[in-house]
C-alpha cells in the first residue's frame, strides 16, 4: 500500500528568528484519513504544503511511495478554504478541467465529470455557474474536481472553515462518503475539534514555538460511520464526549504557560 510520509521534518522561513516546524513525522497510508489540529502558529498549514510539494523542509524529507516530493504532483490534490474555483466555467466544466489538461475527450470528460457531481451530491448542478452556487455547494464541486485528477491523497487545508454550522455538518458526511467511496489517503487541517473526532481516523495534536507533536490519537468514529452507524448515534455515544474532552485538554494543556 502506498503510503505518504513526513520523516522529521523541519521547517523555517527566511526572515524568522526560529523554526515553525521541528522534526514533526507523518505517515498517512491510502485508507487513512489524518487529521492535523492545533493552537495557531503550530505549523499545520506549513505541514500540507510540505506534503503538497509547495515547501521544501529544511530537514527531513517527504516521500510518497518512496518516491521524494519536490513539487506538486497528479498523485495529490489540494482543496483550500476558498474554492478557487473558475467562475466563467459551469460546474460540470470546473470538475472536468483536470480531464481536460490530460487530453480526455469531451463526451468522456462530461460523463467522468457528472458522475464525481453525483459523488457529492450535485447531480443536478452541472450546468450552474459557480456564481449561482451556495458557498458549501461551491467547496464540494471543489472536491470533485480534486477527485477528477484521480489523486491517491486529498491535502484538505481547512476546506469547511468558511461555511456556516450547519453547512458544515452536513459536509462533514460529505468528505467522509467521498473518503469511504474514492478509496484515497487524506491529510486535513483543522481547527474544529469536533470536526476532528468525526472525520479522522488519526488525530495528531501540534504546538507552536516551535511546531512539534504533542499527542497522537487513533480516533475510530469515522471508521464507524463508514460501516454503517449514523452520524447521530456517534456524537450521541459518551465515548465521543469523552474523547472531545481529551483532544480539548490535548490541545490547550501548557497554554499560557
Amino acid at each position: 500500500m502506498t503510503h505518504l510520509v513526513l520523516d522529521q521534518v523541519s521547517i523555517h522561513y527566511d526572515g524568522q528568528p526560529a523554526p515553525a516546524v521541528e522534526r514533526v513525522s507523518i505517515d498517512i497510508a491510502k485508507d487513512d484519513f489524518v487529521v492535523l489540529v492545533g493552537r495557531s502558529g503550530c505549523g499545520k498549514t506549513s505541514l500540507l504544503n510540505v506534503a503538497a510539494g509547495l515547501v521544501e523542509p529544511v530537514r527531513g524529507r517527504a516521500t510518497i511511495g518512496g518516491r521524494p516530493i519536490t513539487a506538486p504532483g497528479s498523485d495529490r490534490a489540494v482543496v483550500f478554504q476558498n474554492d478557487a474555483l473558475f467562475p466563467w466555467l459551469t460546474a460540470r466544466e470546473n470538475v472536468a478541467f483536470a480531464l481536460r489538461l490530460r487530453g480526455v475527450r469531451a463526451a468522456e470528460r462530461a460523463r467522468t465529470a457528472d458522475n464525481l457531481l453525483a459523488l457529492v451530491k450535485l447531480d443536478r448542478a452541472g450546468d450552474k455557474r459557480i456564481w449561482e452556487l451556495s458557498g458549501g455547494m461551491r467547496q464540494r464541486v471543489g472536491l470533485a474536481r480534486a477527485l477528477g485528477a484521480e489523486p491517491q491523497f486529498l491535502l484538505l487545508d481547512e476546506p469547511l472553515g468558511a461555511l456556516d454550522a450547519l453547512t458544515r455538518e452536513r459536509m462533514q458526511t460529505t468528505l467522509l462518503d467521498l473518503w469511504t467511496a474514492s478509496q484515497v489517503g487524506v491529510l486535513m487541517v483543522t481547527h474544529g475539534i469536533e470536526e476532528a473526532l468525526v472525520l479522522a481516523t488519526h488525530i495528531i495534536v501540534l504546538a507552536p514555538g516551535p511546531g512539534r507533536v504533542v499527542r497522537s490519537f487513533e480516533a475510530g468514529f469515522s471508521r464507524r460511520y463508514a460501516a454503517g452507524e449514523a452520524i447521530r448515534s456517534i456524537k450521541a455515544d459518551p465515548a465521543f464526549a469523552a474523547a472531545r474532552g481529551e483532544l480539548t485538554d490535548a490541545i490547550f494543556e501548557g497554554e499560557g504557560a
